[in-house]
């Protein structure tokens, strides 16, 4: 068990209120204007837990197939392959690849090598389309490779790869099936970018490179002077940057704006909208693109959808496990002295060195506090135990509890006579409007699913499904 947890927990919420309250200041600055992919690195996340019992079959020389109880899995190792009598283990796991959706399975002996290339086959479900989805695997260091040469079977809804070696395998997206954000505010007149996200075409070794293996990485960078995760400093099409199956063709067609209020300016993966000068009637438009994925004369299709309220006034929100806390213009600071106060307060700072703090307290004492290092206009990840270069710390406290929700902390399983830590935190924070001025208007939202401490000695803990969106002046001091 990690003994460190109640003091991280403690570092982070006092830092975290520093830097609201006292304007924490750093050196560093995230700057530029283009992508430099070289700078890009591979995804690393924790293993995936176990979900079930191993189910293991014994296999020789003359080969043979192993399939497991759910027929989720199916390996068909030829002839040949094996040199000995081999026990073939299957372990259902959880799916903790970037962008992974459906299936887990660790598949044992880790140290066989084959002699010869055995398929595997994993069924895909409704979360998946066909063109869009591809198998993936972990390494040892914690990095994923995904399988541009995955077969895909719609009649039989299936994904197979050929490989000469045993690890943990999941089933995952080539690209987020969301549009990004997937909410937004905006002011009138006020501009929001959208964009699809993925990988990005990268090389892996010369081995990967042969069997047409490529790392799992992130189109969000890491800044070449600093360690931190940076978000996009720009917003550009990254459609021909995008990895895809060998076997298919990615396509962004149209883009549309329902109702049409205000004004959408697209080109490939992303697009920009304006608001219109007035708050329209219902103030709620929708954006959508259509993807295509094709092989030869079959085609997928994909709509990614985006929600944007606009509004002329100040709005903030939280929402926790699907209770919405609402903050109105006369519950949020501001310089102007139109803050009322009301039982609810929203405030927003920003420190000399553009150190972005935010701070919600509704009337039933949840508070929500987040921390952001060198924000800029695009995607945050929160600071997690599996993503420490993160740049967004993220609280949640209900009423007077010490115990609260930080996205550091991890759920806690039982391991024996200690704990051991499950599923880590996950979210970010999106900005779509930022400017490092008093009075100026900071937008935007974020998402996520954070843990709480719990019961450390019964190794049980608690995790919340944490959202949010915001349009708050900027107060210096």
């Amino acid at each position: 068990m990690n003994t460190s947890k109640p003091i991280l927990y403690g570092g982070l919420l006092a830092i975290s209120l520093a830097c609201l309250l006292l304007s924490c200041k750093k050196d560093n600055q995230s700057s530029g204007e283009e992508i430099d992919f070289s700078n890009l690195t591979p995804a690393v996340t924790s293993k995936g837990t176990s979900t079930g019992s191993v189910y293991t079959q014994q296999v020789g020389a003359g080969g043979g197939r192993v399939q497991s109880p759910d027929g989720q899995i199916i390996l068909d190792i030829p002839a040949g392959a094996l040199g000995t009598n081999t026990t073939i283990g299957i372990q259902a796991i959880t799916n903790e690849a970037p962008l992974g959706a459906g299936n887990g399975y660790r598949l044992t002996p880790e140290d066989v090598n084959f002699a010869k290339p055995i398929t595997i086959t994993m069924k895909y479900g409704a979360d998946l389309q066909p063109g869009l989805c591809w198998i993936a695997t972990q390494k040892s260091d914690g990095t994923w490779l995904g399988y541009r040469n995955t077969i895909t079977d719609e009649t039989a809804k299936t994904l197979s790869v050929q490989t000469d070696h045993f690890s943990d395998w999941v089933t995952g997206k080539l690209i987020d099936f969301r549009l990004a954000p997937q909410n937004a505010l905006v002011k009138t007149k006020g501009q929001v970018q959208l964009y699809v996200n993925g990988f990005a075409k990268t090389k892996g070794t010369a081995k990967e490179e042969l069997e047409d293996l490529v790392p799992l990485t992130p189109i969000y960078p890491k800044d070449a002077d600093d360690e931190d995760l940076a978000p996009l400093p720009k917003i550009v099409d990254l459609s021909t940057s995008l990895e895809q199956l060998k076997a298919y063709r990615l396509d962004f067609k149209a883009w549309r704006l329902s109702p049409a209020r205000g004004k959408l300016q697209s080109s490939g993966s992303k697009a920009t909208y304006t608001a219109p000068d007035q708050v329209p009637t219902p103030n709620t438009v929708s954006v959508s693109v259509d993807i295509e994925a094709t092989q030869a004369n079959k085609t997928t299709k994909l709509i990614l959808l985006s929600n944007i309220t606009i509004v002329d006034k100040y709005y903030a929100k939280f929402t926790v496990n699907g209770v919405e806390s609402v903050f109105s213009e006369r519950d949020i600071v501001r310089l102007d002295g139109g803050f009322q106060p009301t039982g609810n307060m929203a405030v927003l700072y920003v420190s000399d060195n553009g150190e972005l703090g935010i701070t919600f307290t509704h009337t039933d004492q949840k508070t929500v506090t987040i921390a952001a290092e060198r924000p800029q206009i695009g995607n945050l990840p929160f600071l997690t135990s599996a993503a420490p270069a993160g740049t967004v710390a993220i609280i949640y406290q209900k009423g007077q509890s010490t115990d609260g929700y930080t996205s550091v902390n991890d759920e806690l399983l039982k391991d024996g006579n200690g704990c051991k830590s499950g599923k880590p935190s996950a979210g970010s924070l999106t900005l779509t409007e930022y400017k490092n001025e008093n009075g100026a208007i900071v937008s935007g939202s974020f998402s996520g699913i954070i843990w709480n401490m719990g019961d450390v000695m019964a190794c049980k803990n608690e995790s919340v499904e944490i959202s949010g969106e915001f349009i708050m002046p900027v107060n210096k001091q």
